[in-house]
């Protein structure tokens, strides 16, 4: 093949492949934070581009004979990585969801901190639990994982053909859905405990109704949820790590 049929060729499937997986690199766990440099995810992009692109390029379909139709592929590629990134993301946000719960559970919910993994204020507990899970997923090569799910994702979504938006709306919902169940079963401990000590203070405060209940409670309450907190920390964090690494497989892979 002559240098100059090779080349644009070679620049099509890296565009093809780039588009894709910066989507995704947008939104992942880590790699993707608001507190990344644009430069480093940039950078990250380029490089797992650069890696990915050999193994990749015989998913990629022949080169499209005018500018719309490259554009019509580019933006299925964009709405795939977006969807990929997005899975991942909400997987991660499992955390802060149930750290939200603890939160009112063990009286500190009106303690909010600026979370970098949503980019807003966040429960303190939210915050910890989001900044130890990914960790988690980095410490156990998890992200590894990822990578080479979205590199498996051109079987499940080749750029040739049209995306099942609707099976993917469906998907997202799911996904959604489970998130928010898991995140209430890691809080359920606090939420069960919560509700008998309320209930013991609401029988306190019948019996001796000159009692400061508020005074009272709310020490005991807040050293109480800290207490069990701390015990439970590394379960949770188990049972996050294998909601994600299951539903990973589920979702975005094919293996």
């Amino acid at each position: 093949m002559p240098l100059e049929q090779f080349l644009p060729l070679q620049t099509y499937a890296f565009l093809m492949v780039f588009v894709r997986l910066a989507a995704t690199v947008m939104l992942l766990p880590g790699v993707g934070e608001a507190f990344a440099p644009v430069r480093v995810r940039l950078l990250f992009a380029l490089l797992l581009t650069i890696v990915s692109t050999p193994m990749i390029q015989p998913y990629v379909p022949p080169e499209p004979t005018s500018v719309l139709g490259l554009f019509v592929l580019l933006a299925g590629e964009f709405v795939v990585g977006v969807y990929l990134g997005l899975v991942s993301r909400v997987m991660l946000l499992t955390l802060d969801t149930a750290g939200r719960f603890i939160s009112f559970s063990i009286g500190i919910a009106n303690a909010q901190i600026f979370n970098p993994s949503i980019a807003n204020q966040a429960s303190i507990p939210g915050l910890l639990l989001t900044t130890m899970g990914i960790m988690v997923l980095f410490a156990t090569n998890m992200h590894h994982t990822l990578i080479i799910a979205v590199i498996d994702s051109y079987t499940l979504f080749p750029p040739s053909q049209i995306i099942p938006s609707g099976d993917l709306a469906m998907v997202m919902a799911r996904v959604v859905a489970d998130s928010f169940r898991v995140a209430l079963q890691l809080a359920a401990p606090f939420i069960v405990i919560s509700l008998i000590f309320f209930m013991g203070l609401g029988m306190l405060a019948r019996l001796m109704p000159q009692l400061q209940i508020f005074f009272v409670g709310l020490p005991v309450q807040l050293t109480g949820g800290l207490f069990l907190f701390g015990m439970v920390l590394s379960g949770l964090l188990m049972i996050f790590l294998e909601y994600y690494a299951s539903n990973l497989i589920a979702y975005i892979s094919v293996g």
